[in-house]
């Protein structure tokens, strides 16, 4: 487990679980101690230890692929919290999830952002904070989330960048669902060459 970010008062931590070395992060307000679990992928004994004396109001999923919610339904309910996931990607989970809603998210003191950012699949969402945004596989270093499933649409995903990604500020922290973080803008420079390459 380490710290991933620190903001205006919340703090972000991470493990990395499951065979596919998946991200899975807290986001926990500083004052109340309340947080939210962004991609219960996997182990869910150390998802536990993550959010251990966090009262965890929510487990967030970004988006319907099974190896970023295979612990969810289970470290939820030890936990007595929804699972949320948008509802677009309802049909790739087992249906027991709630709808992610897109707007505000209120974790204790501090409000977060839901984005539908679609293009790796039809529901992938995205959780923007102040100095932070967690983009599942949307966005990672050197480029957008694979686009080869049937489900899935490199122009839509470009489409999805540019518009909720590329408008916040470049000194925005990327925190991915897979691998290290990365800026705003230091991405934001190489969309061009994404274009170019077609994936």
């Amino acid at each position: 487990m380490d710290q991933a970010f620190a903001g205006d008062g919340f703090t972000v931590s991470r493990v990395v679980v499951g065979p596919l070395d998946n991200n899975a992060y807290l986001i926990r307000c500083n004052r109340t101690g309340k947080g939210i679990l962004v991609d219960a992928a996997d182990e869910p004994e150390a998802l536990l230890q993550l959010v251990e004396g966090t009262a965890v109001l929510a487990v967030v999923t970004t988006h319907g692929h099974w190896d970023h919610h295979q612990a969810a339904k289970q470290t939820a309910a030890t936990l007595g919290a929804p699972v949320l996931v948008h509802p677009l990607d309802a049909a790739m989970t087992d249906g027991s999830f709630n709808d992610l809603e897109m707007g505000s998210l209120r974790i204790g003191d501090v409000t977060a952002t839901t984005l539908h950012t679609p293009g790796h699949t039809p529901g992938s969402s995205c959780i923007y904070l102040d100095g932070v945004v967690f983009t599942g596989d949307t966005l990672f270093p050197g480029g957008p989330g694979a686009t080869r499933f049937e489900h899935s649409s490199f122009e839509t995903i470009i489409e999805s960048i540019v518009t909720h990604l590329f408008s916040l500020e470049d000194d925005t922290v990327v925190l991915p669902g897979h691998g290290e973080a990365t800026t705003i803008g230091t991405e934001r420079g190489q969309l061009q060459t994404w274009v170019d390459r077609g994936w």
